[in-house]
């Protein structure tokens, strides 16, 4: 599916980004822009700031950015596709009709058919809850969960009859065919016969981010007829392994509070919601999978596990815990004993006591470290030999040097060791060493801070900010001149589209590259002050400063070359002798290097 460019600038246009921002946050003026406390991140002070000029977004705290389509897509979680029709629908445009082919038509059509069938069902399994005679036992069994009618209704909780065909026949006199609602994991066929997949349990739909019913969790109501709890099977619409329970409901306040609490079951999440609790999803019995750590990732960075306090809920703890170091998200493990899981715990404890257990959370290393000195003795050297052979391939993962010491420090401490010893172990355990990536991490803090990086950050700076000044300065600069990649690729950008048109705005190069690591970076830069008054000498004093240290890195080639050949008696090409005496004669002068010529 395609939208043409004159489409897309024709939504951005009739949808003011302070307007559309204001729907979802609490904007105020502040000069000549808006600014707010960050709807992605947690925050006391604002550091969200809208520009009415540029129609662009940015965070100063978390480094979110981007237009009016990027702000839609992050805080709705949809495709930019979905993002311009909910923008066109807003501003009264149709979107154009475009070609397809049959076979994406057929799936869309589908698909539609299948959360039809679905949204059926939740209604239906509602309904049998409240009106069904035959749903007294559910009733029964929910009240003595303490749930109250404001949540059972916020999670549209069910009832599915105990009768083999009620709900297809329901079905059937609403027009849906059999085979789609079997396909949707509502039926099931035996060779002769439609018949019910759930029968006499109560009813937890799952509903994808968007809030759209895609599948069930069942609960039997006779623990003596296994399994306790049903899930549909997976379908087109659902994957397990790629969705978590309550998200829709609880993507608000986990956006408000900056975390998530991740739970195992259905329960345990409804049960935090009614207490107020209302960051709480889960993972549905099972371990995290890239798919559901991806998915958080787009809503918070920081993660508080609280699962069963039983083997088993620590087997799933301890499995996503590889997974989640890679991940870059700041992770908890809650460790509870005062019951068997959270929903308990908060009808027992109470919510204070809930809050405190959240706040004294662990790290993912303490935590796995707890759990390797229960299973073993620290007075032997076998015993020591096992804990820090399960700890160290953890801290060799973490990306963050300080806390990788830090970690390392608290495991010498507890297993009485010298640090230097587990170093030397870590060594041999990491990729590369933990001493390189030492080196590597100092090298790249030194590079990140020289001013020849500074310098294209500074002159990427001037010219989103100010697009005339490229204009001025496009033909003495190249997008091979600039090392940082990202920077790389906004000049090249800004190079493709100043052949089309003349004002280039921050928002139309978000929209020309579509890629989410650079928003954030365009967003910045066009929002950062510049400095000084006269920034057109500014960017040819910034683009003296880069070809400068091309010439300086190139001297560097050369003279460390020819040191070489003439070491080992090799004759010097004349050329690169001619090049090596051009460029000592300019940093060996009295000038270095020649001025850009304003080009004015």
């Amino acid at each position: 599916m395609a939208v043409s460019n004159e489409f897309i600038e024709e939504v951005r246009r009739r949808n003011d980004l302070v307007a559309v921002a204001s729907e979802y946050i609490n904007l105020k003026k502040a000069g000549r822009n808006h600014n707010a406390l960050c709807p992605f991140h947690n925050e006391k002070t604002p550091s969200f700031m809208v520009s009415p000029d540029k129609q662009i977004f940015h965070c100063f705290g978390c480094q979110q950015g981007g237009n009016v389509f990027t702000l839609v897509m992050k805080l709705e979680n949809l495709s930019f596709l979905e993002a311009v029709e909910k923008l066109a629908k807003r501003a009264g445009l149709t979107m154009p009709a475009v070609a397809r082919s049959r076979e994406a038509v057929e799936k869309n059509k589908e698909q539609e058919s299948l959360y039809e069938a679905n949204e059926l069902a939740a209604k239906y399994y509602e309904y049998c809850l409240q009106e069904s005679t035959e749903a007294k036992t559910a009733q029964s069994y929910l009240q003595k969960r303490d749930l109250n009618a404001e949540v059972i209704n916020k999670f549209r909780i069910g009832y599915a009859p105990q009768s083999g065909d009620k709900f297809l026949k329901a079905a059937l006199s609403k027009g849906f065919k059999p085979e789609v609602l079997q396909k949707a994991g509502l039926l099931s066929y035996n060779g002769n016969r439609y018949y019910d997949y759930f029968r006499g349990r109560v009813m937890y739909p799952i509903t994808d981010a968007k809030g759209k019913v895609v599948a069930f969790g069942a609960r039997t109501l006779d623990d003596t007829k296994p399994p306790k709890y049903l899930n549909s099977a997976e379908t087109p619409l659902f994957s397990k392994s790629k969705l978590l329970y309550g998200l829709n409901l609880a993507s608000s306040a986990i956006r408000k509070t900056g975390q998530v609490l991740l739970l195992e079951g259905y329960m345990d999440v409804i049960a935090c919601h009614q207490f107020g609790l209302e960051n709480s999803i889960a993972s549905m019995g099972v371990a995290l999978t890239p798919e559901q750590v991806e998915l958080v990732k787009r809503y918070c960075s920081k993660i508080v596990i609280i699962y069963d306090s039983d083997q088993a809920g620590v087997a799933a703890t301890l499995r996503g815990l590889d997974l989640l170091v890679d991940s870059g998200l700041e992770v908890k493990v809650a460790v509870q004993s005062a019951a068997k899981d959270p929903d308990e715990f908060l009808h027992s404890q109470g919510r204070e006591a809930f809050v405190g257990l959240v706040q004294k959370a662990l790290s993912l290393i303490e935590y796995r470290l707890e759990q390797s000195i229960s299973l073993t003795d620290l007075n032997t050297v076998e015993g020591k030999i096992y804990v820090a052979n399960e700890i160290l391939p953890l801290a060799a993962r973490i990306k963050n040097i300080i806390e990788q010491k830090s970690e390392i420090h608290r495991l010498a401490q507890r297993l009485s060791l010298n640090e230097e010893t587990l170093f030397q172990q870590l060594d041999k355990i990491a990729d590369k060493g933990f001493r390189q990536k030492i080196g590597q991490s100092i090298q790249e803090e030194t590079s990140a801070a020289n001013g020849f990086v500074k310098a294209q950050s500074n002159l990427l700076q001037l010219f989103i900010s100010d697009t005339n000044i490229y204009q001025q300065w496009q033909a003495q600069i190249a997008p091979g001149d600039i090392t940082d990649q990202n920077l790389q690729s906004i000049l090249a950008a800004l190079a493709v589209l100043s052949q089309k048109q003349q004002i280039i705005t921050p928002a139309e190069i978000i929209d020309y590259l579509q890629n989410e690591h650079l928003t954030g970076t365009i967003a910045k830069l066009a929002l950062s002050p510049a400095e000084g008054t006269n920034t057109s000498h500014l960017a040819g004093e910034l683009i003296h400063a880069i070809k400068n240290w091309h010439k300086k890195e190139r001297y560097k080639t050369l003279t460390e070359e020819i040191s070489r050949k003439l070491d080992a008696a090799e004759t010097v090409d004349p050329e690169l002798m001619q090049e090596y005496r051009e460029l000592t004669r300019i940093f060996k002068g009295s000038k270095v290097g020649g001025r850009c010529a304003d080009p004015s």
